[in-house]
């Protein structure tokens, strides 16, 4: 039974069979680790989200609003007498939008940390600038037959996603004045508010505001376009730009320590107006016109093993393909199905292993590890599995450099799959060259009559 045995393996056919249905069975563990992958991913922005929701999450700043509230007129018509009855009642409020705005930020970023996963965090000190002018704000006053504007009843407004996440208010000058601001709501966003009486002001002039505040967040940091005029300067403590939303930076100077960006957006670049009534411009139209930084971090480990493990099917197919190919190119080397198996489980154990190690020493230092120990395991058994050194280190030689490529695809994020498929052939070329002289029919009697 056991020769009958032997001599199924030793054919041809029978074996590439057997190979070709043990890198289907390598599917399993591979996909076992993807899906701790995902896991552990899922932990990770877990524990981002702890630390967001005490530091602070994302933030969104606009420029501030000037809300005045209003009254409809309504006539209603007696039937029977034909009288009309004159009423007011509570109408939609005006938002008026600032002319010049300055928005300049000093943004200083540091490392938070929950268990093993770290999240940067930042503090952004915030100076804004601007005014209303006085032909706007008469406009705005303005009142006509059926609304009346109620100039006595004006909110000062400033929109802020995350007003609990404020630091500090040093400064809320508005016309000439230090203000004591409370909370609010405005188009959908909370908002800094202090109530104004337009009509004290007297003579219409410039509604002047300078803002000086602190705001903690993280992930990003995001500006609305709310000025006729708008410009944002930044300066962020971060060494990996990543500048996102509906408006690039004009201008922009990248440094080592840190990078720092300028924006300048107009009304014209935007789909809503300078002065609208009730809900015409919602918090969804705010959204679209957002732009600003976001804290990127390119070492995402667990990106980076998600994609190393896709790649993993692939190279245990060649793997094996290289083994089956060696054992009818070099005398005396001859493998067992157990130990095709073996060895895909090896194969299997690096994903696995890579993703242990990344999570404490980073993802590059973690593959060379992992990457030196697989090879080395594989080489020394079949080293002893063969009785042949020299084949066994030929294989040693080409796993190093095949994972060694594997290694710049994973880092060449554009051109990953140009790299991947380049690689497939070259293999593929290979084999075929190296084999093209091999009679597989009569390898096949020869072992069959053994």
């Amino acid at each position: 039974m056991a020769e009958s045995l032997e001599s199924r393996f030793a054919s041809v056919s029978v074996k590439a069979v057997v190979i070709a249905a043990l890198t289907l069975l390598m599917l399993w563990p591979l996909s076992r680790v993807e899906s701790l992958v995902s896991e552990r991913q899922t932990l990770q922005s877990q524990a981002y989200a702890v630390i967001a929701a005490g530091f602070g999450g994302s933030q969104i700043l606009g420029a501030p609003i000037l809300t005045v509230d209003t009254q409809d007129r309504t006539v209603q018509v007696n039937p029977t007498t034909k009288n009309t009855t004159e009423t007011w009642s509570e109408g939609t409020p005006l938002h008026l939008l600032p002319d010049d705005v300055q928005i300049t930020n000093q943004v200083s970023v540091e490392v938070r940390s929950k268990g093993i996963y770290s999240v940067p965090v930042y503090i952004s000190k915030v100076i804004m600038t601007g005014v209303f002018k006085p032909e706007a704000i008469a406009s705005l006053l303005r009142s006509n037959a059926d609304v009346q504007v109620l100039p006595t009843r004006a909110v000062f407004q400033l929109p802020l996603s995350g007003v609990k996440y404020l630091r500090a208010l040093t400064r809320f000058e508005v016309d000439g004045q230090s203000l004591r601001a409370g909370s609010g709501e405005v188009a959908g966003f909370s908002a800094l508010s202090i109530p104004m009486d337009l009509k004290s002001r007297g003579e219409l002039k410039p509604l002047a505001f300078r803002l000086e505040l602190e705001i903690a967040g993280s992930e990003s940091l995001h500006f609305l376009p709310l000025g006729a005029h708008t410009t944002v300067t930044a300066s962020v403590a971060w060494p990996h730009p990543d500048f996102d939303g509906a408006f690039l930076p004009v201008a922009r100077d990248i440094k080592p320590e840190g990078y720092s960006a300028k924006w300048e957006v107009l009304e014209l670049n935007r789909a809503y107006p300078q002065v609208w009534r009730g809900v015409t411009v919602t918090e969804s139209a705010l959204m679209e016109t957002a732009f600003g930084v976001r804290l990127f971090q390119p070492s995402n480990i667990y990106t980076q093993n998600y994609r190393a493990v896709r790649y993993g099917i692939l190279f245990v197919a060649i793997t094996f393909a290289c083994f089956f190919a060696w054992e009818h190119l070099v005398r005396g080397l001859r493998l067992h199905p157990m130990q095709y198996l073996l060895v895909g489980l090896a194969l299997a154990t690096f994903y696995l292993l890579l993703l242990a190690l990344s999570e404490h020493i980073g993802f590059a230092l973690s593959y060379g590890v992992a990457a030196a120990a697989l090879i080395a395991l594989i080489t020394t058994y079949i080293a002893g599995a063969t009785n042949n050194r020299l084949a066994a280190f030929g294989i040693g030689a080409a796993l190093a450099i095949t994972y060694g490529i594997l290694y710049v695809i994973l880092l060449s994020e554009d051109y990953a799959l140009l790299f991947g498929s380049l690689l497939l052939f070259v293999i593929l070329a290979a084999l075929m060259v190296a084999t093209r002289r091999l009679d597989w029919s009569k390898i096949g009697r020869e072992n069959a009559g053994q």
